[in-house]
């Protein structure tokens, strides 16, 4: 079947906004979303938020067929989508046509992926603390924003470049200031977003010591101050509340996680009180949890770090398992692990955490010897990032976002983690 190239100016009624949509799904609106791509392009890249973990496929060039129209409810609103939006929207003027209530993605998944969902992982409310997990919808990046409640001082770690109008808003709601951003290692699969907040808001810029950026070039940054991180050093993030930089290599080579010690009442909740691993829905039942830890891309909830993307891949993953082995497995079983990245969908303002504890038994089949842990991770790593290297390039000179043309430089899904 030959598919008609639709005129794009005739179908703006068929549009919703990435926005929109985000919006009626955390309202709780039953919407029938639909890939019209191939099983390929599905299975690399997709819709994945909340209750739509996976959703259904059908091409574009078989959606009029009676098989395909079979599978299209008519009592619900269709939202097509594609990966920039101009198949979905041919899908969807054929659709209407047919007299099926449909709209598009505007911009396709490349829209969608830009989208940000805030989840606030409360401390018990004798804590002066508050924790804001920021995560990019479809592209699988996590971003936090730690304040301290006393002194209204903000840290933002590992931002992305369009967080901006998300943190603003976090800011002005809870009257704070940025005084701090840190980036936990090089980014690889995104355009890291921490020069230029760390310049917008006269913050202190922060990175490992250990990874190899050039410096130089942010050196005529107005306002920018800038600090390299050794092991073991105690960033203050607020009134004897402290960051203390563990370093974890493997993802990359300077990679440091960073390890927050909640002190007072040693509880973690939730908004609704529940302490949960949200990738899975199970209780973990924590009641001590008195250490927070953000591991970058190091460790996940649900799998391990990718040690490729700087060519040096079993070296790397050498390092990583003697990281997991000598320092993660070494904390408390209760220390609650917040990557900055997930795998899976996730609930609308549900954080994405889980105890050290839990992550060892999950991955405790690829991490009995280090040989069973090179054989899995190498076996396992998924396709590289489109255009790594020049975010890496950009990212390592430390070049703010900004000043960067963005389109398609970071098309694609989240890729900087191995499953287990």
């Amino acid at each position: 079947m030959t598919v008609a190239n639709y005129d794009n100016s005739e179908n703006n009624n068929l549009r919703i906004t990435s926005d929109e949509l985000k919006k009626r799904i955390d309202q709780g609106e039953d919407i029938f979303i639909l890939d019209v791509r191939n099983q390929h392009e599905h299975d690399a890249w997709s819709v994945s938020y909340d209750r739509y973990q996976d959703t259904p496929i059908i091409p574009v060039d078989t959606i009029t067929s009676r098989a395909a129209l079979k599978q299209i409810p008519k009592d619900k609103e269709i939202i097509t989508f594609c990966t920039h939006g101009q198949r979905s929207s041919n899908a969807a003027k054929m659709l209407s046509e047919l007299g099926y209530r449909v709209k598009t993605i505007e911009g396709g998944l490349d829209g969608w992926s830009n989208l940000y969902d805030i989840a606030l992982v409360d401390i018990d409310s004798d804590i002066p603390l508050k924790i804001w997990q920021i995560r990019r919808i479809s592209k699988g990046c996590m971003s936090y924003l730690i304040a301290s409640l006393q002194d209204k001082k903000a840290t933002v770690i590992d931002a992305t470049c369009n967080i901006d109008t998300v943190i603003k808003n976090i800011l002005e709601e809870n009257e704070l200031k940025i005084t701090r951003v840190i980036d936990t290692h090089m980014h690889a699969d995104h355009l890291s977003g921490a020069t230029r907040i760390a310049s917008k808001y006269g913050a202190e810029l922060s990175v490992s010591l250990l990874e190899k950026y050039n410096t130089e070039n942010i050196d005529s940054e107005k306002y920018l101050k800038r600090r390299l991180i050794q092991d073991g050093e105690k960033l203050e993030i607020g009134d004897e509340i402290y960051l203390e930089a563990m370093y974890t290599p493997g993802h990359t080579d300077g990679s440091i996680s960073f390890k927050l010690e909640v002190k007072g009442t040693s509880k973690l909740k939730t908004d609704n009180g529940v302490v949960s691993n949200n990738t899975d829905n199970s209780n973990t039942n924590i009641t001590d949890s008195k250490y927070l830890l953000f591991t970058g891309d190091t460790i996940f909830v649900n799998g391990v770090g990718r040690p490729d993307l700087h060519n040096k891949s079993e070296e790397f993953t050498q390092k990583l398992y003697q990281t997991y082995q000598q320092k993660l497995f070494n904390l408390p079983d209760k220390t609650i692990i917040l990557p900055s990245h997930y795998s899976s969908s996730f609930k609308h303002e549900k954080p994405v955490f889980d105890t050290i504890e839990s992550i060892k038994q999950k991955l405790n089949s690829i991490t009995k010897s280090e040989k069973d842990f090179l054989n899995y991770v190498t076996s396992n790593i998924p396709p590289q990032p489109m255009n790594y290297e020049q975010i890496v390039s950009i990212n390592r000179n430390m070049i703010s976002c900004d000043r960067v043309e963005q389109q398609n430089l970071e098309a694609g899904p989240n890729s900087c983690g191995i499953k287990a």
